[in-house]
């Protein structure tokens, strides 16, 4: 089994590049933390409870996509659109806050941390769509860009429990639009 897993994910690299590669290695290796440039992180500004719903929402993330990395090895597109559309639907915070949280959330952080979630769940919807429609390619490289993301906002916001990404060069890319992306070039 696990030949057979190696040598079509050689057959990915050699087919979309080594992209793939790295994507594979840092879900290894991050263990699907997520990261972007420095920046202070946020959880000392937290309330208790804030800090406990972001928490429990980032667990229900991070298992999610380890399913649906095995999903998406395995060929499972009924999964990777399930688990993606469960991750699209997970803004617990969106769900459980009160106004006093929202208010206390939007003082305690950025508008680009808020930016950077908004733009993780649209890229999970899109993980979803092409679960639906059963295109491997578009599920690697939207999975690719959801790590991205992760990556990018842990290294900016959550170095004081990630230390590993403290200092990371991320590119500046990772955990923005391609619309964004874009702005930024121009």
């Amino acid at each position: 089994m696990a030949s057979l897993i190696s040598a079509r994910l050689q057959r990915l690299c050699c087919r979309y590049g080594c992209s793939v590669t790295i994507v594979i290695g840092m879900i290894v290796g991050l263990g699907l933390s997520t990261a972007i440039q420095a920046a202070e992180p946020i959880r000392p500004d937290l309330t208790p409870r804030l800090q406990g719903l972001l928490k429990e929402e980032m667990l229900q993330i991070e298992q999610a996509m380890q399913e649906i990395y095995s999903a998406m090895l395995k060929g499972r597109h009924a999964e990777v659109a399930e688990k993606g559309q469960s991750i699209h639907d997970s803004f617990i915070l969106d769900q459980s806050l009160t106004d006093e949280d929202r208010h206390a959330l939007r003082s305690a952080v950025p508008q680009q941390f808020l930016s950077m979630d908004a733009y993780l769940h649209e890229l999970a919807a899109m993980l979803a769509e092409a679960g639906r429609a059963e295109d491997s390619t578009r599920q690697l490289e939207t999975y690719a860009r959801m790590t991205e993301s992760c990556v990018a906002c842990h290294s900016a916001y959550v170095t004081d429990r990630f230390e590993g990404l403290e200092g990371v060069d991320i590119p500046t890319d990772w955990g923005k639009p391609v619309a964004e992306e874009q702005e930024t070039q121009d």
